[in-house]
């Protein structure tokens, strides 16, 4: 077994172009566990992965580099679970739905093949090289549990492997942690669109189904008492209207507990928003923002300091200018006149509508 140890994009594509991959067993890092793998095409490797684990033809995971591929590789993503997936990926999700297309007969259930972002740079990187993707699972024989520990899967499994891509240790997690499979059911196979759990991993199977029900827009704020609550409350006043099945929340980046700015709240019972005078402010917490859709924030600080801390989820963290075509922030009124607020409820007003257009029009692109 060749070992590549945290390779460089440049030591990648110098191994790359000159060894073969195909009809090759890797060794690979999915950011939650270890797998072995090969190149979808690699058809001889996939048929080995399956006598060496002990098993008849069974469905793989398809791991691919970016959300961008299904589109540059005519992969129809039903647009149900197009949200989902902007949500969780990169992540620890896999979705199953059906794909009329032959190169996946070998990895596919009744004609639905499951797939995943890995959240592992390098893995990522490795599949954009390669410009194909990965089937992949776990490292164990057929009804026995995965192994996940590197040093015994090198001892005991070492000749299952060709080639082994290793990431730097220290983003390697000494527990394991499966994903969670579900697979999603269309129109024409039940009459209603729905998710079934296939398996049940790192991801709890009820926030997924949530989240495939109602996806959440979050607005963020810095104490979440002045624009993020009018965002929030406009946001979900319209949404109804609209007819939209979304859940809508807000929070700040400070610590909660306060109630709502009472320049905010009058303008938004003026609009007819009764429920504002219920409002107290919370912090943004990682779950929170695992839990969402869209994370909306006022300023672009706000968004950055959100994406260093939750770097898996930068695609769906922007700003509410940014989103909706517009620079620079929705500026803080906390202090000033009603005038002040009036204008900043305008604009935050003005990018809503144009928001939830876009969501009308299937334009979210993460």
């Amino acid at each position: 077994m060749e070992k590549l140890k945290n390779p460089s994009v440049r030591k990648l594509e110098s191994y790359m172009a000159k060894h073969d991959l195909n009809d090759i067993c890797i060794l690979h890092y999915t950011g939650n566990m270890w797998g072995i793998g090969a190149l979808l095409s690699a058809k001889t490797a996939i048929e080995r992965i399956n006598k060496l684990k002990q098993r008849a033809k069974a469905g793989m995971i398809v791991l691919v580099p970016n959300q961008e591929w299904f589109a540059e590789n005519g992969i129809e993503v039903p647009r149900r679970i197009q949200a989902l997936m902007q949500q969780y990926y990169p992540g620890n999700l896999s979705i199953a739905f059906k794909v009329d297309d032959p190169r996946f007969e070998d990895v596919s259930v009744n004609g639905k093949v499951a797939f995943r972002v890995p959240t592992d740079p390098l893995l990522r990187g490795f599949l954009e090289l390669a410009d194909e993707p990965m089937v992949s699972t776990s490292i164990n024989y057929s009804n026995l549990p995965a192994e996940n520990d590197l040093n015994r899967i090198e001892r005991v499994f070492g000749s299952w492997f060709d080639l082994a891509l290793l990431p730097h240790p220290s983003v390697v997690s000494s527990e394991d942690s499966a994903s969670t499979l579900v697979e999603y059911i269309g129109k024409e196979e039940g009459g209603l669109e729905e998710l079934k759990c296939l398996r049940e991993g790192s991801i709890p199977f009820f926030e997924v189904k949530k989240s495939f029900s109602l996806p959440l827009v979050m607005f963020v704020c810095t104490a979440n008492i002045c624009r993020s609550p009018i965002a929030e409350k406009l946001f979900n006043h319209m949404a109804q209207a609209e007819g939209l099945n979304l859940a809508v929340d807000s929070s700040g980046l400070l610590e909660g507990g306060h109630m709502i700015s009472l320049s905010s709240m009058q303008l938004l019972m003026e609009a007819g928003i009764s429920e504002a005078a219920e409002h107290v402010s919370k912090r943004i917490t990682p779950q929170m923002v695992a839990n969402s859709w869209l994370v909306l924030t006022m300023e672009e600080r706000q968004r950055d300091f959100l994406r260093e801390q939750n770097p898996e989820a930068t695609r769906k963290i922007l700003t509410l200018n940014e989103i909706t075509g517009f620079e620079g922030d929705v500026e803080d009124p906390y202090g000033s006149d009603l005038e002040y607020y009036q204008k900043t409820y305008g604009i935050i007003e003005e990018r809503l509508k144009i928001l939830i257009n876009m969501i009308k029009n299937h334009e979210i692109r993460l």
